[in-house]
């Protein structure tokens, strides 16, 4: 064969080399993004089917309490059914599980300031110093709180902050001076660390105190004695007469577990003498806000939501807001 054949020869073999090559690696990025597309398609599937199951959950929850509205006699505690989890539900490809906390039972940040006239509340404020030392946080957090939640730029106490103290961080930003719409806003309050909310997020909630339906007037938010926490019963009950002992409020908790409060005559009969005088919008038996935790698994999606649950007078349920949660 001659020189020049055998260099065209050459010429052409490494022509086909580099067109399978291109070839091979056109194929293999289609098929790389084809999978991509296709697990992205799975995922998005899971996840409506996820949410879907959450919407189940939910509807458990309003069922339950509608249920309990009519079986109740305006008494809610903890030995009632809509207290019991829903156990784990094995749906197509994945679980579902949910429970409910009464919000009545734990301290309402938004306590802290009267609506009408805008102003501290001088109980609640000592209520939440109380829950904040039985927690081992530092009391003067009450103050950066309050000013966080009032419309005014004078600062509250000595721990109080207001627009400067926040405009001097990194990145800056102000003082809401307004309602809290949810609990976790305590983590941009001053003074609070991600330790110090996970201590006290278990015993306060931020209920609305506007009417949640127009026309519908906002039910009187009262701590639930049937529900609270002891930790928030004993702070309740400590800043209210300032003499209870921990033996008296332990004999609360125990005795509403088999024999729980019925009415506010109850209550003030069988309290200890030192917490007996409570006016009608201190403690109650009756809950109107409650929170179901859902989580749900479909496959490789995980979807955790809180959803704030309002019931009326009437008995009906409505949902107030959800609230992503982080379930990993």
């Amino acid at each position: 064969m001659s020189q020049p054949l055998k260099k065209s020869a050459g010429i052409a073999l490494v022509t086909v080399l580099l067109v399978v090559a291109i070839a091979t690696i056109a194929a293999v990025s289609i098929s790389a993004r084809l999978q991509v597309d296709a697990r992205r398609t799975e995922n998005f599937l899971r996840s409506d089917q996820a949410w879907l199951h959450m919407l189940g959950v939910e509807a458990w929850a309003k069922a339950e309490l509608i249920e309990d509205a009519k079986n109740s006699n305006q008494v809610d505690s903890l030995d009632e059914r809509w207290n019991i989890p829903m156990t784990d539900s094995a749906v197509e490809g994945g679980e579902t599980k949910g429970h409910m906390v009464d919000q009545q039972g734990l301290f309402n940040l938004n306590s802290l300031i009267d609506q009408q006239p805008p102003q501290v509340n001088p109980l609640n404020e000592a209520r939440f110093i109380r829950l904040l030392d039985n927690r081992d946080l530092n009391p003067d957090l009450a103050d950066a709180v309050i000013d966080w939640l009032d419309n005014n730029p004078t600062q509250h106490g000595v721990g109080g902050a207001e627009d400067d103290t926040y405009q001097a961080l990194n990145p800056p930003y102000s003082a809401a001076n307004r309602y809290m719409a949810h609990r976790s806003e305590l983590l941009l309050v001053n003074g609070f660390t991600l330790a110090d909310y996970k201590k006290l997020a278990p015993f306060v909630t931020a209920l609305p105190v506007a009417p949640i339906v127009q026309g519908v007037p906002p039910v009187p938010v009262e701590i639930n004695i049937n529900t609270a926490p002891r930790e928030v019963l004993e702070s309740v009950l400590i800043a209210m007469a300032g003499q209870s002992t921990s033996g008296e409020i332990n004999t609360v908790v125990a005795e509403r577990e088999s024999d729980p409060f019925k009415n506010q005559a109850d209550i003030n009969n069988r309290l200890p003498a030192a917490a007996a005088v409570i006016s009608r919008n201190d403690l109650g038996v009756e809950s109107h806000y409650f929170m179901v935790h859902s989580q749900v698994t479909v496959g490789q999606a995980k979807v955790g939501v809180a959803s704030l649950l309002y019931r009326k007078q009437t008995g009906e349920v409505i949902v107030v807001q959800r609230m992503r949660e982080d379930i990993f």
